[in-house]
């Protein structure tokens, strides 16, 4: 049992670390395909749930840059983006792996010294 609870710190830790440093970039980096296979491994995500993440994670970087050319500030777009990201994330994921991706999200938005954590609604 404790192998496996340092295994799971490792591995979260190696995966929060992926992300690059801007909030922007959390968006953008979920993209990235070593970085979404990383995630999915994490999640233990099945072929469908794999299939509709990376579908959210395309179109809340879509979204991200639509409304940035629109006017929006950066902080706002990428606020919604996220809650866009994990609004459809939690009907893609179970639970259990919501959770884990939810804390993975937070993690990766406190390692960039933001103060406020994302919400679980």
């Amino acid at each position: 049992m404790k192998r496996l609870l340092v295994l799971s710190v490792v591995a979260l830790s190696f995966v929060a670390t992926t992300f690059a440093s801007e909030p922007t970039s959390v968006i953008d980096k979920l993209n990235d395909q070593k970085t979404f296979d990383r995630v999915a491994n994490y999640l233990g995500a099945d072929y469908d749930q794999r299939e509709g993440l990376q579908y959210v994670f395309n179109e809340s970087s879509r979204r991200l840059n639509k409304a940035t050319e629109k006017g929006a500030t950066v902080g706002e777009a990428t606020e919604k983006a996220l809650y866009f990201n994990l609004a459809n994330a939690r009907v893609i994921l179970s639970s259990e792996q919501y959770k884990k991706f939810l804390s993975l999200i937070n993690l990766t938005i406190n390692n960039e010294e933001k103060t406020d954590l994302l919400a679980e609604k």
